[in-house]
């Protein structure tokens, strides 16, 4: 289906990560969707048909019929995301917690929620129009406060 959007001139972004798959007799790493299901198109809805007529593609995410739109600065934290870093993993979608920014290296700019595991800091970064979260490893020394949510 990506490769069909691709042939029909779509402007197409899959994400990619690295997991390892286990079997019984081995190990391998293999490249999977960050979002299972999900291929975001830049389109102005012109070509909807086109890319609703796509073997493979069901519908547009949205609410009420209305395609979901998803800010470019997000899409651009996607491609950061999956280009810089190592550990990238699904997360829950989180609604609540401390909102924070990365203030420098790669990442500068991405926006998310801190949640710490293991004494280790995390950015959950949630793309609200498809509910789903990712998450990085960030020093908490590169990130910025912004909002908390104190009671």
């Amino acid at each position: 289906m990506y490769e069909d959007l691709g042939k029909k001139e779509v402007e197409t972004f899959l994400p990619l990560i690295e997991e390892v798959h286990i079997w019984s007799d081995r190990k391998k790493k293999v490249m999977e969707p960050l979002f299972r299901g999900y291929i975001f198109v830049k389109t102005d809805l012109r070509d909807k048909e086109i890319i609703l007529m796509t073997d493979g593609v069901v519908r547009f995410v949205g609410i009420n019929y209305k395609p979901s739109w998803i800010p470019e600065s997000q899409i651009d934290w996607l491609r950061r995301i999956v280009a810089e870093s190592i550990d990238v993993r699904r997360e829950q979608y989180l609604e609540v917690g401390g909102q924070v920014r990365v203030i420098a290296g790669p990442l500068i700019g991405v926006e998310g929620i801190v949640r710490r595991l293991h004494g280790i800091s995390r950015v959950v970064v949630s793309i609200t129009a498809i509910e789903q979260s990712v998450s990085i490893q960030v020093p908490a020394e590169l990130l910025e406060i912004l909002h908390t949510n104190k009671g």
